[in-house]
């Protein structure tokens, strides 16, 4: 293949490629969970990140769990606060749902589980690459930019809040590990306050079947307020 890319390849072609770069000769079916153990803004202590595809997302992260079941995000686990008053399960915020759609995204690429759109081919890192543009069903959207030679994922462009702002976040992918032959990122860079950053993913693992329970909305939150019933 040219070093400019080929003109005429179709998104499906893209996304095959791509997935086998990523699983070699895994089959889509084959792969359905990843564990990762993220490390940025240089914390000694990781989020532990577990995604359930397609759309169930866990993250115990240092200040308590956060879940998410396809639909509704909310704290399922919470450190006490400042003063030290404990605090229970709490729904988050229905703008900010969207945003774990967002973190899904980011662990396991959207273009394998969701409609993507070929925006054409721009030049990231010194080679040419494939612009796959994906919209998330609650309205966030990610651009992966695919490496023509490689077909992997080097650059991606995050709209975390969908046209409401419609700001973009750029993240790098310099390097990949092998984890028992799929190649997964080691990390990504971004340009935090304090200037260039990276994030680190450790301790990958794929498919460790974890539990829809996991994932579910505490059932506190489900039940109506005390004095809130229906007369």
């Amino acid at each position: 293949m040219a070093q400019t890319g080929e003109a005429k390849i179709t998104k499906e072609e893209i996304v095959a490629k791509a997935w086998k770069a990523m699983f070699g000769e895994l089959k889509n079916a084959d792969v359905k969970s990843v564990y990762v153990e993220s490390y940025s803004h240089g914390r000694t202590v990781p989020s532990r990140m577990t995604v359930k595809r397609p759309d169930l997302f866990r993250n115990e992260a240092p200040s308590g769990t956060l879940v998410f079941d396809g639909l509704r995000a909310a704290w399922a686990k919470r450190e006490a606060d400042e003063k030290g008053n404990p605090r229970g399960p709490e729904l988050i915020a229905p703008a900010y749902w969207k945003h774990f759609e967002v973190d899904i995204a980011l662990l396991f690429p959207a273009f394998f589980d969701h409609a993507a759109e070929l925006q054409g081919i721009e030049k990231k890192n010194g080679n040419e690459s494939y612009k796959l543009f994906v919209r998330l069903p609650l309205g966030s959207y990610i651009t992966y930019f695919i490496d023509s030679q490689s077909f992997l994922v080097t650059c991606r462009l995050v709209c975390w809040d969908g046209d409401a702002d419609p700001q973009l976040w750029e993240n790098l992918i310099e390097n990949d590990a092998n984890i028992d032959g799929i190649r997964y990122p080691d990390g990504y860079v971004f340009t935090g306050r304090a200037g260039r950053e990276k994030c680190f993913y450790r301790n990958v693992r794929f498919n460790i079947d974890p539990k829809d329970e996991l994932f579910k909305i505490p059932e506190e939150l489900d039940k109506p307020a005390a004095g809130a019933m229906a007369e």
